[in-house]
C-alpha cells in the first residue's frame, strides 16, 4: 500500500522538506505526487515563479539527494527550471537496489549514460559493483578517472560477491575526505604516503598491498578507522584519531603500538583477532597512552594480552567516564 502525499509547488519549501522527512523516517512506502501550479503573470511580461522553483540550486540538490536517482530524474519533468537539476546533483548513489533493478546487460550502459550527462562536480559517489562482472572493471576505471577530475571527496565502493576490484593508481592523488571499500585491492604507487585530508576510512575484506618502502601512512585529519578482515596495514600517523574498529582474523602488522601516539582516542573495539602481537601490553600502559578513552571493547585474546602485569597497578582512567565491554571469543 502507498500513502499519497500531495504537495503544491506554490506552497512554502517547508512543506516539501516536511514531506521528505516523512519519506526518510516512515516505515511505509510513500509516493509524493506534486501538483504543478501555473505561473502568475504580473507587471506586464514578468512572471512570478512559485517558491519551490525559485529555490537556490544547492537547496534543490539537497531535496533531490533524499530521492533515488530514478525519482530525481522523474522530478525533472515537473517544470522547465527543474529539468536539469538532477543532472548536476553532486551526490550520485548507485546502490545495490538500483543495480538489481536493472538488467545485468544494461546496467553499465545506464550508469555510463547518467555520468555522461552529468554536469558539474560529483562530491559524493557510491557504487555497488557486485553485479558488474570483472570483465567490465576497466569501465569502472573510467568512472573513477571521471570522479578524480570532478572533485570527489566521498567515495564508497561496495563489492560483496564478485572478483576484487583494484583501485586505479590515479585515485591515490585525489583529496578524499571519506573512503569506504569492500572486497577491493588497495595497491598504491610507491610515492603514496597517505591521504592528507581523509577523515573516515573503512576497509572490508580489502587486500592491502603496499610497497616495502612504505612503513607509515600520513593521515593527519583521520578521526575514524574501521578495518575488517584485511591484511598488511602499516602504521598510520593519525593524531586526530577518535575511533578505531578492528574486526580481523590475523593481521601481523596490525599492532596496538602503532596507535599509541593517538592520544585523543575515545573508542577502541578489537575483536576476532588471532595472536598477532609481538609482545603482551599491559592495560595500565595502554590507558596512559589513551587518556581520553571512553569505550574499550575486547575479545578474549586481547583481554588476556592486556591483563599482563596489571594486577597490582592502579588504572589511570576514571571509571565514571569509562565503559569496558568484554566479549569472550573462544
Amino acid at each position: 500500500m502507498y500513502e499519497f502525499i500531495y504537495v503544491c509547488l506554490c506552497k512554502s519549501p517547508s512543506a516539501v522538506l516536511f514531506t521528505l522527512q516523512l519519506l526518510k523516517h516512515s516505515s511505509n512506502r510513500l509516493r509524493i505526487t506534486m501538483i504543478r501550479c501555473k505561473r502568475v503573470k504580473v507587471e506586464g511580461d514578468k512572471l512570478k515563479l512559485d517558491r519551490l522553483t525559485d529555490l537556490p540550486i544547492n537547496v534543490k540538490h539537497q531535496i533531490q539527494e533524499h530521492l533515488s536517482i530514478e525519482d530525481a530524474a522523474k522530478m525533472s519533468v515537473l517544470s522547465r527550471p527543474w529539468r536539469h537539476v538532477w543532472a548536476s546533483i553532486p551526490k550520485l548513489v548507485f546502490s545495490a537496489q538500483f543495480c538489481r533493478s536493472k538488467p545485468p546487460d544494461t546496467l553499465v550502459d545506464v550508469i555510463n549514460t547518467i555520468l555522461s550527462q552529468h554536469v558539474g562536480a560529483i562530491k559524493t559517489f557510491l557504487l555497488n559493483i557486485s553485479s558488474i562482472p570483472s570483465s567490465q572493471h576497466p569501465v569502472i576505471d573510467q568512472w573513477m578517472l571521471l570522479l578524480s577530475r570532478n572533485g570527489v571527496v566521498d567515495l564508497t565502493l561496495q563489492n560483496l560477491h564478485n572478483a576484487p576490484y583494484k583501485l586505479p593508481s590515479y585515485m591515490y592523488s585525489v583529496a578524499l575526505e571519506s573512503l569506504k571499500l569492500s572486497n577491493c585491492i588497495f595497491r598504491p604507487p610507491c610515492s603514496f604516503r597517505g591521504f592528507c585530508k581523509l577523515k573516515k576510512l573503512s576497509l572490508l575484506e580489502v587486500a592491502l598491498e603496499f610497497d616495502v618502502s612504505t612503513s607509515c601512512l600520513w593521515m593527519p585529519n583521520l578521526f575514524s578507522l574501521k578495518v575488517r578482515v584485511c591484511g598488511g596495514l602499516p602504521k598510520i600517523y593519525a593524531p586526530e584519531l577518535l575511533h578505531i574498529f578492528f574486526f580481523t582474523r590475523s593481521i601481523k602488522t596490525l599492532m596496538l603500538d602503532h596507535f599509541m601516539d593517538c592520544r585523543k582516542l575515545k573508542t577502541v573495539i578489537l575483536a576476532k583477532s588471532e595472536k598477532n602481537q609481538d609482545k603482551p601490553m599491559n592495560l595500565t600502559y595502554l590507558l596512559n597512552c589513551w587518556p581520553m578513552i571512553k569505550r574499550l571493547s575486547l575479545d578474549g585474546y586481547y583481554l588476556k594480552s592486556l591483563a599482563y602485569g596489571t594486577e597490582e597497578e592502579r588504572l589511570p582512567t576514571c571509571l565514571n567516564r569509562f565503559m569496558v565491554r568484554i566479549v569472550i571469543v573462544r
